[in-house]
């Protein structure tokens, strides 16, 4: 009887579990690590050759007009040099860029809510918005770097195909500003839109629909309204014509006859303040999106 009791009872086993007594790195390391993690990952980066393949042949397709102008530049001897501008680059770079942010930003957020991971990130240091905000700097990060590399390779052909490199910088220097600015505004357009629309979708092809359909279906909305009720207006429901208006702007560049920003005639502040509030919007829908997740 007193051994049917022992067995009953169990026996306990030390079997080595002790507390962590090591360094706690915290809410920053945290954060550092996610950034660094979904950058990487929006390149392929650590996941093997296929997960590179689309990523990397989106950049170089974006990259090649860039290096075709600098080349045709070389070979004619700096007598043809302007086949693309700087202002021309993002109208020949939108839809690809579309495309990257499309199939990328899913990548960023919705693995991890299909996966239900989330409470398990939530648990420790990080928060809700350090979340939200890693994989915002991450993407916006990515696109500022896709969009300045054909702009600095345009610049360096300029710059260094001259024999007078002291007067091609200065001539060139008036650009140095725009060329920076270029690559915020579609950080903010694409970056800020794509992965707060990603956000909301736990599947990844959906995700990647809804993105590269808000790109797609506004154009031919923003044609019938112009054309049927006359609304002007309606070319800021389009972000590639908003980024268009903007950086054609910051080049001091006037948009070419039957273009639909040319027909509406509107301010460069009214596109200016449409990209600020693309990303202001859509930096608060993400927020918000995490904000309702539960640890």
């Amino acid at each position: 009887m007193a051994h049917a009791l022992d067995a009953a009872a169990g026996t306990i086993y030390d079997i080595g579990y002790r507390n962590y007594e090591g360094v706690r790195l915290g809410r920053g390391y945290a954060f550092r690590t996610l950034y660094v993690h979904s950058l990487r990952s929006l390149f392929g980066l650590g996941r093997g050759g296929k997960a590179m393949m689309l990523p990397f042949a989106l950049f170089a397709a974006m990259v090649f007009p860039a290096v075709v102008t600098v080349a045709v530049a070389g070979i004619s001897g700096g007598m043809i040099k302007n086949i693309i501008d700087y202002h021309e680059i993002f109208m020949w770079d939108a839809m690809m860029l579309a495309l990257f942010c499309a199939a990328q930003a899913p990548e960023l957020v919705s693995r991890d809510q299909y996966n239900r991971v989330l409470p398990l990130y939530f648990s420790r240091a990080l928060r809700q918005r350090d979340y939200a905000a890693a994989k915002l700097l991450a993407i916006w990060t990515a696109v500022f770097l896709i969009m300045i590399t054909p702009l600095l390779i345009i610049l360096a052909g300029r710059l260094g195909l001259p024999a007078d490199f002291g007067a091609a910088f200065k001539e060139e220097s008036k650009n140095f500003f725009a060329i920076l600015a270029t690559p915020v505004v579609c950080a903010l357009l694409f970056g800020t839109l794509s992965v707060s629309l990603a956000s909301y979708m736990p599947r990844r092809g959906l995700a990647s629909a809804l993105v590269l359909g808000v790109f797609l279906l506004t154009a031919p909305l923003v044609a019938i309204l112009m054309e049927t009720v006359q609304a002007n207006w309606s070319v800021l429901l389009n972000p590639v014509l908003v980024g268009n208006g903007a950086i054609y702007d910051l080049f001091n560049q006037r948009h070419e006859r039957g273009s639909p920003l040319r027909q509406a005639d509107l301010g460069p502040e009214v596109y200016y303040a449409v990209v600020a509030a693309y990303g202001l919007v859509f930096a608060l829908l993400l927020l918000n999106r995490y904000r309702k997740i539960s640890t």
